[in-house]
């Protein structure tokens, strides 16, 4: 009996606590969508995700590829192949000239311009536009 009334001067409160919580109206718990809008609402923010990237690398490609004002197309790159994977050998037009370069990893190399005959041959490839196609007719017509 000593312990109730200690219990009751020590903690008043212990006394109320059951009729409070029975007082409380039950909790309303809201659980969300299903699954399947979970899972579409996913889908669809990937599909703007994934076309935001593609939309980033087109504009990156559009800005990348224009010439700056100023320039003019006087060098042009019409071909280059690896020696070794610090050398490679580089078919440059230089204006109205063909020159070979040798490329290595401190230095580039002249090594020489091309003949009249090369030179023919080089525009009608340079001229051609370049695809698996063209190569393709290239490689069976020789």
């Amino acid at each position: 009996m000593r312990l109730l009334t200690a219990l009751i001067t020590i903690f008043p409160g212990l006394l109320y606590a059951q009729d409070t919580l029975s007082a409380l109206p039950p909790p309303n718990i809201n659980y969300g969508s299903g699954i399947a809008s979970i899972i579409f609402k996913l889908f669809i923010s990937l599909i703007i995700i994934v076309g935001l990237i593609y939309f980033t690398v087109y504009l990156l490609r559009k800005i990348s590829n224009r010439t700056l004002p100023g320039t003019n197309n006087l060098i042009k790159v019409i071909g280059k192949t690896y020696l070794t994977p610090k050398q490679s050998l580089y078919i440059v037009k230089l204006g109205l000239t063909y020159s070979v370069l040798g490329v290595g990893e401190n230095s580039v190399n002249f090594i020489k311009d091309l003949s009249v005959e090369e030179t023919k041959t080089l525009q009608s490839i340079d001229d051609k536009p370049k695809g698996f196609q063209n190569i393709l007719k290239s490689v069976l017509n020789k």
